[in-house]
């Protein structure tokens, strides 16, 4: 547990230091824990932050998990793409290597976005598709893509990101349950399958 106490930040440069690292106490609980069983006093003690001055910056569990959302797909869109690879696979790799990414879009539209009031859903698919277009125009330009196929991609690939890791990452007692025969035919590898939809995309593209 982090037990360090802050002044208040006062200057932009302190905000964005005190903003950061409770995002980064987000995500190292995230990684461990489910969603519903995060709370923000717990981000909050991680953060070395009280409760209420992580409220100075986020309003709600939900404004904070699409605020690392955002940070982690900026880390995507920034990301090498290795285009001598195919569309599926380039994509496939850039996937793996982000993993929090990958978990937080699949409890994007089921858990995130709940709550959220009209306002503030608006600003959060802002800002989600200025990042989806800069990643689209990467497509362009390394694969060949028209603006209309690269979008209609990045909007299927969600969709399959979103089966294929909550698939792959059943709950410890179906994970336990499935773990032998004949029950094992429901296992699903993430990367497998991610690959296979992602190809049959790429295939639907160019038909």
């Amino acid at each position: 547990m982090n037990s360090r106490c802050f002044q208040r930040a006062r200057s932009p440069e302190q905000k964005a230091q005190r903003r950061a690292q409770i995002l980064e106490a987000a995500a190292a609980f995230f990684s461990g824990h489910r969603f519903e069983a995060i709370s923000l006093a717990d981000i909050a003690r991680q953060a070395g932050v009280t409760k209420a001055a992580l409220y100075r910056y986020f309003d709600s569990k939900e404004s904070l998990f699409l605020a690392l959302y955002l940070t982690e797909l900026d880390q995507v869109c920034e990301a090498d793409v290795d285009d001598r690879l195919s569309l599926a696979d380039a994509l496939t790799e850039l996937l793996l290597a982000h993993p929090l990414f990958c978990r937080l879009t699949s409890i994007l539209y089921s858990v995130l976005e709940h709550g959220l009031d009209r306002q503030q859903a608006r600003q959060f698919k802002v800002d989600l598709l200025a990042r989806f277009s800069t990643l689209a125009q990467r497509l362009q330009q390394q694969f060949s893509l028209t603006p209309a196929q690269s979008v209609q991609y990045l909007l299927q690939l969600q969709q399959a990101l979103v089966g294929c890791w909550s698939m792959s990452h059943p709950p410890p007692a179906v994970r336990e349950a499935i773990s032998e025969a004949p029950l094992s035919v429901f296992q699903v590898d993430f990367a497998d399958a991610m690959r296979a939809h992602l190809v049959a995309l790429e295939q639907a593209l160019k038909a």
